[in-house]
């Protein structure tokens, strides 16, 4: 016999490796719009605890003012993904809001509900609701 022809040749074949990148690309189809959530859930934390610091230092003022803090006061935070603002403020009534920019603004909550913008008021009511959850 041929030396040659004893000898097995070892590797995939095309065919296999053509069946491995199908069952990988399922996968990651499967995989990736749930890390995008995560990722937008995450980001949303973020925005929700500056939300809640901001909204502490606004008492904190308060509680040596007679009046809530203007943004001239009291700083704004500031995030790559959502811009602050304080849209109403008086004496004794504050709201505080955070409107998602860039990709976060496709952000949802498991029921579809929109998560931009969050607000805070100075009774601890967070809107949307299902998105603080």
């Amino acid at each position: 016999m041929n030396r040659l022809a004893r000898k097995r040749i070892l590797g995939f074949t095309v065919i296999e490796l053509m069946i491995v990148l199908v069952i990988v690309a399922i996968l990651l189809a499967l995989a990736y719009p749930s890390y995008i959530q995560y990722v937008r859930k995450g980001k949303r934390g973020e925005a929700q605890q500056l939300l809640m610091n901001w909204s502490i230092n606004q008492e904190i003022f308060r509680s040596n003012n007679p009046q809530y803090a203007t943004t001239a006061q009291l700083p704004v935070p500031t995030n790559d993904n959502y811009t602050f603002t304080l849209p109403a403020r008086s004496a004794t009534a504050y709201t505080l809001q955070a409107a998602a920019t860039g990709d976060q603004v496709n952000d949802e909550a498991r029921d579809g509900t929109s998560c931009t913008p969050l607000t805070l008021d100075q009774n601890g009511v967070k809107l949307p609701a299902v998105c603080w959850e």
